[in-house]
């Protein structure tokens, strides 16, 4: 009967696809670390996380289809769209965050949208070890190009400064899609072609324009692996020598690469940050708050009273985001100020947004009404995408008719190209 079961299960995950990877970014950065990375021989303390929310998550997965059924993904786009299946070569989130000077030195280019895991640990042996996945939306089409996102695993500690773990198995070479790929180091690389390999023309992002299918025919059935990245690399393990007892800090991070473009994401097994050896040293948690004495009367406290919506709002640096002339694209500054708002919305999940969309005096009337409605419709795209549901959103537009400014001066005009954003309790 069991043996039936687990050939109905498998029926149904390859017809139905119901076996699907699952994300979740709702947990702290604590927990992560604590109760999901963290295994034998190790304390953990002082964590610290760096990007955006929805780069880093937990996923799980029943089927072990990578070889790991539970871990940490951290990404350099969004680990929600990192499930299958594999639809799409050009997948990407733009958090538009900043890069990272570190990465930078061993991708030999400018980094982008950085998610950085860092936390001090100590081991109670002196073998520290943990599993990885590497994988990427770069495969294959950027194999041997400068757009190759870049992680790294830096350790600092007694006898390590700021050592990069994430190498190919007995070498120092680090990890990239130039080193592990189809044509190169392949006994470590692994790959999950997309349905438009059943499509002679397809979409290059980079070029903007579509393309003749390099790869068209050469695949025979679906994507074999239930997510969306094009590639990943076989089950590779981060190892060094550690001295037991004394204080390590370790950085995990990946990043874009030259552009904003095309997610990559490295899974870590759960539960294998590890330190295992011949001598093992009892070790205390540093890490821990101290327990109050048992006759300590602590006075309790009130619960602080929820701070209005409209107080909060109060406190923003801004209540528009401005665009440049002709344009409905969101500028770095733009996001910046839309991503306060989405913190805010999180926080008070009742609250209503009122989104509307505005132009200068420079072109027709309808034009104008279709540039402004099209301006709102890009913040409200934004924030959709960051978790915003669309119950909490309202757009509207008034292309040139409300200006705040005056038309007849460049800076007038650009104070009138703008969405407002009013939050309403």
């Amino acid at each position: 009967m069991q043996q039936l079961l687990v050939v109905f299960i498998s029926l149904l995950c390859a017809t139905a696809g119901i076996c699907q990877m699952q994300i979740d970014t709702s947990h702290t950065i604590e927990h992560l670390v604590n109760e999901v990375l963290l295994g034998e021989g190790v304390v953990a303390g002082n964590i610290r996380y760096t990007g955006a929310r929805h780069a880093i998550g937990t996923f799980t997965d029943s089927t072990r289809m990578l070889s790991i059924n539970n871990g940490i993904l951290l990404t350099s786009g969004s680990a929600l769209v990192s499930t299958g299946p594999n639809k799409f070569t050009d997948m990407q989130f733009v958090n538009k965050t900043p890069g990272y000077a570190k990465l930078e030195g061993i991708a030999n280019g400018r980094t982008h949208d950085a998610a950085i895991l860092a936390f001090d640990f100590i081991t109670s042996a002196e073998n520290l070890s943990f599993d990885f996945i590497f994988a990427s939306e770069e495969y294959t089409e950027y194999v041997g190009s400068k757009f190759n996102d870049v992680f790294a695993f830096f350790i600092n500690g007694p006898g390590l400064a700021d050592v990069n773990l994430a190498v190919l198995p007995k070498t120092q070479v680090p990890v990239t899609i130039n080193s592990i790929n189809y044509k190169k180091n392949k006994k470590y690389y692994v790959d999950n072609p997309t349905e438009t390999y059943h499509e002679a023309i397809v979409y290059d992002v980079r070029k903007k324009a579509t393309v003749k299918n390099k790869n068209y025919g050469k695949a025979k059935a679906l994507p074999q692996y239930n997510i969306q990245y094009d590639g990943f690399t076989t089950l590779l393990q981060a190892a060094c020598k550690v001295v037991p007892g004394e204080l390590y800090r370790i950085e995990i991070a990946i990043a874009d690469v030259s552009d904003y473009s095309l997610d990559s994401g490295v899974y870590l097994a759960g539960h294998s940050f590890k330190s295992t050896g011949d001598k093992i040293i009892p070790i205390t948690n540093p890490f821990q708050p101290m327990p109050l004495p048992t006759d300590t009367l602590v006075a309790e406290v009130p619960p602080m009273p929820e701070i209005p919506v409209a107080t909060v709002v109060s406190t923003l640096p801004a209540t528009s985001v401005e665009f440049l002339f002709d344009t409905y694209s969101l500028t770095d500054s733009a996001t910046s100020v839309l991503e306060q708002y989405y913190h805010i919305l999180k926080k008070y999940p009742q609250a209503m947004l009122e989104i509307t969309g505005h132009t200068d005096s420079m072109g027709t009337d309808v034009y104008n009404d279709m540039l402004s409605q099209n301006r709102a419709l890009s913040v409200a795209r934004y924030l959709k995408q960051l978790g915003i549901p669309e119950k909490n959103i309202h757009v509207s537009y008034s292309g040139e008719k409300r200006p705040v400014a005056s038309n007849e001066t460049t800076e007038g005009r650009a104070r009138n190209r703008r969405v407002e954003l009013i939050i309403q309790q």
